[in-house]
């Protein structure tokens, strides 16, 4: 089936902000949202920690750090910088979808709450991201409503574009030319749906007819019209080519850690695995994937011929140059975040 490595020795909702002084109730509320947050981060810093534990303890604590040991630090450099490469290019996206939606926030702070957007996408399915929205309404960018199809085309785009990696990366693998095709035929059948605007009228019929949800169908639908906005044919073209771009690089990165291992490992591959565990991860719905993308690396590459403490490194030093570096960047923008709320408030 694969290719053999053989070892070498991924707020609730507040009145709309006036130009008014905020009152020390609203004050109090956004105080207890950063509150709030810094307990949420506790459940992804618990799951990591565990997940180092389990890989160390499966393949070997004391294999592992050595395997670790044998690293060579100077690969953390182009590893860390194809990381930085996708949140560059991400956030180049994350900027052209407020620009078309008409949301007028400063580059600075729209980076801001881009970069904080990685702690509150360590959540439980990513949800807690659409806490941008709530950020950029308070810090005077537009209304929260008008934000949300941003967040939601940036998760739509990536999870085509990861697919569109999948597709590619599985070709060196035996059958692989058929995962290929499936992937491709997803990605446009997942087109299909998310522009099929007679579907969508058909299933807000519907959605109005729920009692619990049915008056709130102007506003869903109003989220709708402005996603499609995104992902009209131009957009989604640009999206999906900044994700396919984006990722990939990260791809890239996972497959010179294998190489420090295995150096006749292929980069195609390494995207193959890369992108797989990304959406384990995404369908876990565990923060940031945590546990389960871990498991789906270790265990693809010691299917692979690659022994398991090697397998255990190279999952060990990806994660830690990928999703915990977002978190690492998130946590240094939080405190100007906060600086520019607590003025607004003022």
């Amino acid at each position: 089936m694969s290719p053999t490595l053989k070892s070498q020795d991924e707020q609730p909702a507040v009145p709309p902000t006036s130009t008014h002084s905020a009152t020390p109730a609203e004050m109090e509320e956004a105080g207890r949202g950063f509150e709030h947050l810094g307990r949420r981060l506790l459940i992804p810093a618990f799951l990591g920690v565990l997940a180092c534990v389990g890989l160390a303890l499966f393949a070997d604590a004391g294999k592992v750090s050595a395997r670790l040991r044998e690293f060579d630090l100077a690969l953390l450099l182009p590893i860390l910088g194809l990381s930085l490469g996708n949140y560059a290019l991400r956030f180049v996206r994350w900027q052209i979808y407020l620009d078309r939606l008409g949301l007028t926030l400063s580059r600075g702070k729209s980076l801001a709450v881009f970069l904080v957007g990685f702690l509150l996408s360590v959540t439980p399915g990513k949800a807690g991201e659409l806490g941008k929205a709530w950020l950029v309404r308070e810090l005077g960018g537009g209304q929260a409503r008008r934000v949300v199809p941003a967040v939601l085309a940036e998760r739509a785009s990536d999870l085509l574009g990861v697919f569109v990696l999948l597709g590619l990366g599985a070709l060196p693998f035996r059958g692989g030319i058929w995962i290929a095709a499936a992937c491709f035929a997803a990605v446009a059948a997942a087109v299909a749906v998310l522009t099929w605007e007679r579907g969508a009228e058909a299933l807000f019929s519907l959605i109005a007819k729920i009692p619990a949800i049915g008056r709130r169908v102007g506003l869903i639908r109003g989220i709708y019209d402005d996603l499609r906005s995104l992902l009209s044919p131009g957009l989604l073209a640009i999206g999906l080519a900044i994700a396919v771009v984006a990722w990939g690089a990260e791809g890239i990165g996972f497959a010179l850690a294998v190489r420090q291992y295995a150096p006749q490992a292929g980069f195609l591959s390494g995207i193959f695995n890369y992108s797989l565990s990304t959406c384990a991860g995404s369908l876990s719905m565990l923060p940031g994937g945590l546990l389960a993308a871990e498991g789906v690396l270790t265990g693809l590459l010691s299917s692979q011929g690659l022994d398991t403490a090697a397998a255990a490194s190279a999952t060990l030093i990806i994660r830690a140059a990928t999703l915990w570096f977002a978190v690492l960047l998130g946590l240094l923008a939080l405190p100007f975040v906060g600086r520019w709320l607590a003025r607004r408030k003022m």
